[in-house]
């Protein structure tokens, strides 16, 4: 038997399956138990699927077992017709007694839901681990709430925050679990952005490596900002995954492409220059902080000239989590995430 909350949990885990694959769409789970406390059936959402919401997914393997069952699901069933029909109309079809969502969705397009389902009789429950949930699912919320992209910035440094040392090598600050770590990260984002210095100085290829998630590849667009000239032989122009480089500095032209591609979540793997720009213009909403236990000195910082003068200028972030990884070669990695101001 499963109770309420682990229903959740489970439907909240399996969403996860859906990062980096979902967009424009959030990531979403569901869940179906019978009157015996047993789960019939699952379902997540990703647009390799063919489009298919996590609903009409569990809903499709339960059959004729969904009939008098309950629904676990993440985010408020949709009740518009988009590439899908509306999934509030699915749950009806298929006789499901009762819905418990956790999180009410934000899109105005897709409102309505709740109502549709009561309307048919359905019993419907919403709230339960919202905060939860939330936080798992804060890339697409976030980027209907502040209308672009969900941003990270992901940095590898020293102890004194040096992200190479005085001769220009970077290869390797941090350990081989913690770069394993930035492969799943760079999985559950639609694109990865660097700088031209960063492909110059280290020709990195920026692709997601040994992360095994369902039956699909990851494959997050690579973006370079910068005007300078790069190799034709860059491994970043290899054809493991698309390419694009915006011949400009300013960072307004990338979140204009990343609205128009949809993307619900960014992750930045870049130099001083370009990292220092996302902070200093507040395009940024979390980041994750590798370090090494190793002191350089001298070196490259991880972030240049902010335009901090005093302590009350300070850029502030939450610190929301900090785990050593590795059992040898431990490294520290923090997760901040931005404070509203």
């Amino acid at each position: 038997m499963i109770d309420a909350i682990s229903a959740m949990r489970r439907a909240n885990e399996i969403s996860k399956l859906g990062l980096g694959k979902s967009a424009p769409n959030p990531i979403v789970g569901a869940v179906i138990i019978g009157d015996d406390g047993q789960i019939i059936s699952e379902g997540f959402h990703h647009s390799q699927n063919g489009g298919a919401h996590a609903e009409v997914v569990a809903i499709d393997k339960a059959g004729p077992k969904a009939l008098g069952a309950t629904l676990f699901v993440t985010l408020e069933p949709c009740n518009h017709m988009g590439k899908t029909p509306p999934c509030s109309e699915a749950i009806i079809a298929a006789g499901i007694k009762k819905v418990i969502f956790a999180v009410s969705d934000p899109n105005p397009i897709a409102q309505g839901g709740v109502k549709k389902l009561i309307d048919a009789g359905i019993i419907v429950e919403q709230g339960l681990l919202q905060d939860e949930v939330s936080f798992t699912n804060r890339a697409w919320l976030g980027k209907i709430n502040n209308s672009r992209p969900y941003i990270t910035i992901k940095i590898a440094a020293s102890l004194d925050g040096k992200i190479a040392a005085l001769d220009g090598s970077s290869k390797w600050i941090t350990s081989e679990i913690s770069r394993s770590d930035v492969a799943i990260l760079r999985s559950q984002c639609d694109a990865i952005v660097t700088g031209t210095g960063t492909v110059l100085a280290d020709n990195p290829s920026l692709t997601v490596r040994n992360v095994e998630r369902e039956d699909f590849e990851f494959r997050p667009v690579r973006v370079i900002l910068g005007k300078r000239e790069i190799p034709i032989d860059s491994k970043i122009l290899d054809k493991s995954a698309e390419t694009i480089q915006i011949k400009d500095s300013d960072l307004g032209a990338f979140i204009e492409l990343a609205k128009e591609r949809s993307w619900n979540q960014i992750l930045i793997e870049a130099g001083p220059t370009l990292n220092s720009a996302f902070l200093k213009a507040g395009l940024f909403d979390e980041v994750f902080l590798y370090q090494a236990p190793t002191l350089l000195g001298s070196g490259l910082d991880f972030a240049s000239n902010l335009g901090i003068e005093s302590l009350n200028q300070r850029l502030n972030l939450e610190l929301i989590a900090a785990d050593l990884l590795g059992n040898k070669d431990k490294n520290l990695r923090l997760h901040l995430l931005a404070v509203s101001k």
